[in-house]
């Protein structure tokens, strides 16, 4: 008997909780703020490097404005140029992680430059920590307190013990000292 909620997720009987939090109105407006601030700061920033670029250029003659214009536009055409092929290198390694069995999420904190060999090694290092942190961590738990068995030892079996095991240590039983669990159960 499932339901589907307004959202389109079926519950199955449980009820689903999701953690809210409530903002007061001078929280949002203080929220909202900042974001605009943010954004305002941003496109300030950016008018204000068009209208120098703007003002060093009308200082300049025709021959010197084409040039500089013409050297900006390279200048501009070259970054795009290098985050292009840093992007490009990140969704190589991104394949590179999952081909050696690590998320993919890793490439978004290693340092991905336009040098693919650099951020090759990166990744090599990263795997090699990564893959002895995790190994250590198995170890130590590993380590811990030995899983007890049930404490009944071939010695001291009897009949009433013996009507207690479960069908795989009698499987075991069987197997491994068949003449003792042909005396116990025959």
């Amino acid at each position: 008997m499932e339901n589907e909620n307004i959202n389109g997720a079926v519950e199955t009987g449980e009820v689903q909780e999701q953690e809210t939090k409530t903002y007061t109105q001078d929280e949002v407006l203080a929220l909202l703020q900042s974001e605009t601030d943010k954004r305002v700061a941003q496109a300030l920033k950016t008018q204000q490097k068009k209208f120098d670029k703007q003002l060093s250029l009308s200082k300049l003659d025709g021959e010197e404005r084409a040039k500089a214009e013409k050297d900006s536009r390279i200048a501009e055409l070259e970054e795009q140029l290098a985050q292009f092929q840093i992007e490009k290198n990140r969704s190589e390694l991104k394949s590179v992680l999952s081909t050696r069995g690590l998320s993919a999420e890793f490439a978004d904190i290693i340092n991905i430059s336009d040098d693919i060999e650099a951020s090759q090694s990166n990744i090599d290092k990263l795997d090699k920590l990564f893959k002895a942190a995790v190994r250590a961590e198995v170890e130590k738990r590993l380590a811990g307190n030995a899983p007890k068995g049930n404490g009944v030892s071939t010695a001291e079996l009897t009949k009433d013990n013996a009507k207690k095991m479960s069908l795989a240590e009698m499987n075991e039983l069987s197997r491994t000292n068949p003449e003792l669990y042909a005396k116990l159960f025959n």
